[in-house]
């Protein structure tokens, strides 16, 4: 695929680092085929296998989310559905949704978390890339009612390319649901206007595409999907234009995740959780929130 960058190019100090091994070539910017930010050029293959060889999740999808996302399930699907979790790291979402009754679930993980995951009982653990999933489910002549992505489509180079892949395995019927995060969105530049930071966001080679609530209807069209249903997750962003600055001061981020978990329970604990997901659907309707589902 032929991409082209336009407008504002971030690049070398604007850029965080997770590897040693910087790639100092690799820019990031608007990309007018793909239609959302990412890095480019891609590193390659072999840059990224060896990168996520010893990779472990950085910032988990935390207790309280799980059962959230949990719940969002029941409200879409029948506890029956094959669903199949790719990328499921050590398979703690699994767990959640089978306490929650699914009962017919798989999952995918090919990197260091492999070992933890094999250990979840009464779910399937497939050692496969996507490539060699589509190959099984071939050879299987398997299909899924739902496929889960949590936190994939940053990671990997061309994600268009990756939810067409997906596609191939959903029966006729069949959905995706990710969560990614919303980046670039308005609170996110507010506060880069107003305090002239870089992006603390850019997180290379962690995190190689940058898509926002705004762009994100574009980009399943792209790849032959419709949107049915989009939330988010509490705009984290809130905290930073209000003073509880957690880029500048990361000792701040465990009090603001404290702050957030205690707004959130004083709906679930007064049985207005419904309130709360009305909330965070009219946070979606204006492109906030800090990552979407």
């Amino acid at each position: 695929m032929e991409h082209r960058l336009v407008g504002k190019i971030y690049s070398g100090e604007e850029l965080t680092w997770r590897s040693e091994n910087i790639l100092s070539d690799i820019k990031v910017g608007f990309c007018e085929t793909c239609g959302f930010y990412h890095a480019y050029p891609y590193p390659s293959d072999e840059f990224l296998k060896d990168y996520y060889s010893e990779y472990q999740i950085i910032c988990p999808f935390h207790t309280e989310e799980r059962e959230r996302f949990a719940r969002l399930m029941l409200s879409r699907i029948e506890t029956s559905a094959s669903v199949i979790d790719i990328g499921c790291g050590k398979g703690e979402l699994l767990a959640t949704l089978l306490k929650y009754g699914f009962n017919n679930l798989y999952g995918t993980e090919f990197g260091s978390m492999l070992k933890e995951a094999k250990k979840l009982e009464s779910v399937t653990i497939l050692p496969y890339d996507i490539a060699e999933l589509c190959d099984w489910c071939e050879r299987k002549s398997k299909t899924f009612d739902c496929a889960i992505l949590i936190n994939v489509f940053e990671h990997v180079p061309e994600p268009i390319h990756l939810m067409t892949q997906i596609k191939k395995i959903l029966s006729p019927e069949g959905i995706i649901v990710f969560c990614i995060p919303n980046d670039f969105n308005r609170l996110q530049m507010a506060y880069l206007e107003k305090t002239k930071s870089k992006p603390w966001f850019l997180i290379l080679p962690d995190h190689l595409n940058f898509i926002s609530l705004e762009n994100i209807d574009g980009v399943l069209s792209k790849a032959g999907y419709s949107l049915v249903y989009k939330t988010v997750q509490y705009p984290l962003e809130f905290f930073l234009l209000q003073g509880d600055d957690y880029v500048a001061t990361p000792e701040l981020g465990k009090k603001c995740h404290k702050k957030r978990v205690v707004f959130e329970n004083a709906f679930r604990e007064t049985n207005r959780e419904q309130d709360l997901e009305l909330l965070y659907e009219g946070f979606a309707k204006l492109d906030i929130g800090r990552d979407m589902y």
